[in-house]
């Protein structure tokens, strides 16, 4: 990577465009991983959880397979599983085995799960504002469409 200091506002502009991009989206996808554990500590969930709690949630009443929930992950390294256990542990979500393959478990979300969600919404504001210091209404948009791209 670049040899240049890492501070807030940083563009490297080593004259790589590839090698900048890398350096800007992996410094990019660390403050928006750092300000999530920040924003979800106080409520009890990491982001990984968080995610799959939106998953689910995203379903309404069904429920989804482990391996659904996998493949729906940005992290696909993830161990979905032990996730889920967890979430199971607080009451966010229910796990039970499936009518089709008694190999595989099901998952869907809790009437607690949906509560921690409500709670979370109303307080996302906050944390979206932090994203709004640095791009506008416009930039987000943009950038959405870009990184839609990369998938």
């Amino acid at each position: 990577m670049s040899d240049q200091p890492t501070r807030p506002g940083f563009v490297a502009d080593g004259g790589d465009k590839m090698q900048d991009l890398r350096y800007n989206l992996s410094q990019s996808c660390s403050w928006m991983n750092n300000l999530s554990r920040k924003f979800l500590s106080p409520f009890g969930i990491t982001p990984k959880q968080y995610n799959i709690l939106a998953i689910l949630h995203g379903k309404g009443d069904e429920s989804c397979s482990i391996q659904e929930v996998r493949d729906s992950l940005a992290d696909k390294m993830s161990d979905a599983s032990r996730l889920i256990d967890r979430l199971e542990k607080k009451g966010l979500l229910d796990k039970f085995p499936s009518d089709f393959d008694r190999r595989s478990n099901r998952a869907r979300i809790s009437a607690r799960g949906r509560q921690l969600l409500d709670r979370i919404s109303v307080q996302r504001r906050s944390f979206d504002q932090e994203v709004g210091k640095r791009l506008s209404g416009a930039e987000v948009k943009q950038l959405n469409q870009l990184l839609s791209r990369l998938k």
